[in-house]
């Protein structure tokens, strides 16, 4: 839900609206019954092919946008293994390689959002806390790629 929004270059509000602004986006008609369908099933293959189609309409969705050369919209095995993923690592390094900007490409690989980790309003609201927060985000970072 969160890469919806991303996706749609739309706010991410907290947990609480969530939902609400979720069915809102204009892929929420296909995305919104296919992940509660896979919320609902009861075994494994069910829910994987649910998720695949949650995951392919995510890569349709980014290729559409046109910020890096397209890529495959289609879930494949997982190394040989019986599981279907969309390999995410080849949209991440695709982003990763289009980023032009010298001071973002020197930040650290790993380096997300606050949100990643904080699922607090005090938190994420409280702009004194961003110099703090940002240090924070970037040792973790640094944590992460060693």
């Amino acid at each position: 839900m969160h890469l919806a929004f991303l996706l749609e270059r739309e706010y991410l509000p907290y947990s609480k609206w969530l939902g609400t602004a979720f069915a809102r986006l204009r892929c929420a008609p296909v995305l919104q019954p296919t992940l509660l369908a896979a919320l609902a099933a009861t075994d494994w293959s069910t829910r994987e092919r649910h998720l695949s189609a949650a995951c392919e309409t995510a890569a349709i969705m980014h290729n559409a946008l046109g910020l890096t050369e397209p890529l495959p919209e289609r879930v494949s095995p997982f190394y040989g293994r019986p599981f279907q993923v969309i390999h995410g690592d080849r949209f991440a390094a695709a982003l990763h390689a289009a980023i032009q900007d010298e001071s973002v490409k020197r930040l650290p690989r790993w380096l997300g959002n606050t949100t990643q980790w904080a699922d607090s309003t005090d938190v994420l609201s409280n702009a004194q806390w961003v110099p703090r927060l940002r240090a924070l985000s970037i040792q973790k970072a640094l944590r992460t790629t060693r």
